[in-house]
């Protein structure tokens, strides 16, 4: 039988083959011999530096040492833009090869390096004749890499020069298209695992009910898959999903409320291929991951707690985007009180995704590995469902996603379910041409709509992460849809709202008290309307009792009775005009506060 497969070695050979590497010059030093020359061209040793006091004298060594930290960022962005990468030792004498040791935390170095550099080296603790060394292994980078002086620098030799940019990008022609999880590997369709092929008949069952999958051999489906190559080897990718591991990927644990006590621990899934642990995972989460049954103008329709299709984006993103020469599984927690899904994904964001960006932007750190998934019909062709997952969200009535990087760096993703809310799916539902259903600029845009009373092109920017000008793009499209042949958004001045059609399908379909309890249509004839005033004013200059009655609902004096009241208190102060005309202007109170107003508004379409 075939050994685990093991990310570490196995995945990238090139790794395999630098930490043979290290542990021939970690032996070396620990016979008292520097390493050769030959060696430091992919493995330098380097002095903590910042513990040198007068006269050269070693100082006591830091958890924390920012100078440090800022010593090894360059070394990182060095080693980042050499062919093959490399790796640091930390804690020995450059000159002589006297072991000091270094006190330096690995965690917080490798986020103090990806606050530099924008690369998270792997850092591990070595132990030389009783003395600690800390390794950082860096992989070679798909962009030049600019250290802290903003640099292009590279290894010639055992040590870094540096490199015009042009010069790199013309050495890197040849590797262009590079993908680690796409070359050879020693495995074969024999050091298969029977159940993951099982697993993959099932995956792409479900996906093409129509299908012939069941008809084709082992042999046959792997290379349907692109994952054994003309010489009957399997790609990394496919030994990685194919192939028994060593360890658990994907740990798995269920809270009964955040922070409270754990109802189940991660299962062991030592021994399981990647795509067994992946269908245990989802073995372990459909339970949890009740039906709720609707009634009423969806009679004894089903629909979970969390949506199926989500939840699953959620798994796959952090398995398919995760930093693979890291050793940590993906964690996935599932709180049982919130209906809650939580995925930590380790590595940081990558090709220029960011938290801001995560909608619009699209890069897989192993296209080859997100193929496989893509060919078992579990992401989308278009990209890896990131756009799927709000939408699926937001069309029950939940809250968007969120996605943040996190120190480590590691990425997190969030999604928080529970029982629909019926009015947001009898409206989503009703949206018509039935095409626009699938489209997240026009969800994300009727979300907003039922939490805030108007937005306009900027606001809607941020939530959509495009550029105003695409935003109002979406917008206008939005307005194109229609509900019982009415139009879904109306104008009113320079913002959008939801249209009274819209308005009236959410409001006869649920009780105003439970609607609020989610967040929806707060704004709709409120007690207070202070919250409704500070958004307008944050965009505006002035409201009139028109404004407020059309943003509220109210009837015209009813709106004009709260704005007085907001005079009485200073918040507003009266302009000119009486009735329809009367208008009115931040007061003393507002003024005062109103340095976070813009903020606020802005703040509401996050939270």
């Amino acid at each position: 039988m075939a050994s685990p497969f093991n990310p570490q070695p196995d995945l990238v050979e090139a790794r395999g083959l630098l930490r043979r590497r290290v542990d021939t010059v970690l032996g070396g030093l620990a016979s008292g011999v520097l390493p050769s020359e030959a060696e430091r061209q992919q493995v330098d040793i380097k002095e903590e530096a910042g513990r040198r006091g007068a006269g050269g004298v070693l100082l006591p060594g830091q958890v924390k040492n920012l100078a440090a930290a800022t010593q090894l960022a360059d070394e990182v962005a060095c080693f980042a833009n050499t062919p093959g990468g490399g790796a640091l030792i930390v804690g020995v004498e450059d000159r002589t090869g006297d072991l000091l040791g270094t006190a330096l935390d690995p965690e917080w170095l490798r986020h103090r390096i990806y606050e530099r550099v924008d690369i998270a080296p792997l850092v591990e603790q070595r132990n030389i004749n009783g003395v600690r060394l800390l390794v950082l292994y860096v992989a070679a980078a798909p962009d030049p890499v600019e250290d802290t002086s903003g640099r292009i620098r590279w290894r010639v030799g055992d040590h870094c020069t540096p490199v015009d940019r042009a010069e790199w990008w013309q050495h890197r022609q040849g590797q262009v298209g590079y993908d680690s999880m796409a070359i050879s590997t020693s495995r074969t369709a024999a050091d298969v695992s029977p159940g993951a092929l099982v697993i993959a008949r099932k995956y792409l069952q479900a996906a093409d009910p129509a299908g012939s999958v069941g008809m084709d051999s082992a042999i046959d489906l792997l290379r349907r898959l692109g994952v054994l190559l003309p010489d009957d080897h399997l790609t990394q990718a496919g030994a990685l999903v194919f192939c028994s591991a060593d360890r658990t990927y994907l740990s798995v644990t269920v809270l009964d409320v955040d922070g409270g006590d754990v109802i189940s621990t991660p299962p062991d899934f030592r021994g399981l291929s990647l795509l067994e642990q992946l269908s245990a995972t989802e073995d372990r989460l459909d339970p949890l991951n009740s039906e709720v049954v609707l009634r009423g103008s969806f009679a004894e329709v089903s629909v979970r707690r969390l949506p199926t299709a989500a939840l699953r984006e959620a798994t796959l993103n952090g398995l398919v985007h995760r930093d693979w020469y890291l050793p940590d599984p993906v964690t996935v927690t599932w709180v049982q009180a919130d209906s809650a899904l939580q995925v930590i994904s380790p590595g940081g964001f990558v090709g220029g995704v960011t938290a801001e960006s995560v909608l619009t932007q699209r890069f897989a750190r192993h296209p080859a590995l997100a193929d496989v998934f893509r060919a078992l019909g579990l992401v989308e062709k278009q990209g890896l469902g990131v756009d799927r997952m709000y939408r699926e969200m937001v069309a029950l009535g939940h809250r968007p996603p969120v996605i943040v990087e996190d120190q480590g760096p590691q990425v997190r993703t969030r999604l928080v379910g529970g029982e629909p809310v019926i009015p947001v799916m009898a409206l989503t539902t009703r949206i018509e041409p039935a095409v626009r259903r699938k489209d997240v600029r026009v969800a994300l845009i009727v979300d907003t709509l039922l939490r805030e009373p108007f937005t306009t092109p900027q606001r809607m920017a941020l939530v959509l992460q495009r550029t105003p000008t695409e935003a109002e793009e979406a917008l206008d499209t939005a307005a194109d849809c229609r509900v019982y042949t009415r139009p879904l958004l109306v104008r009113h001045k320079d913002t959008w709202m939801l249209s009274p059609a819209a308005l009236n399908v959410v409001e006869t379909s649920g009780s105003r008290t439970k609607l609020r309890s989610r967040g929806i249509l707060s704004y709709r004839r409120p007690d207070d309307p202070l919250d409704v005033v500070r958004q307008w004013l944050a965009v505006h200059d002035r409201i009139t009792s028109g404004d407020h009655a059309l943003l509220t609902g109210l009837t015209q004096p009813g709106a004009l009775n709260q704005l007085d009241r907001l005079v009485a208190e200073g918040f507003l102060v009266r302009g000119t005009g009486r009735g329809r005309n009367a208008h009115f202007l931040s007061g003393p109170k507002l003024t005062r506060d109103g340095a976070g107003a813009a903020q606020s508004a802005r703040a509401h379409i996050w939270t």
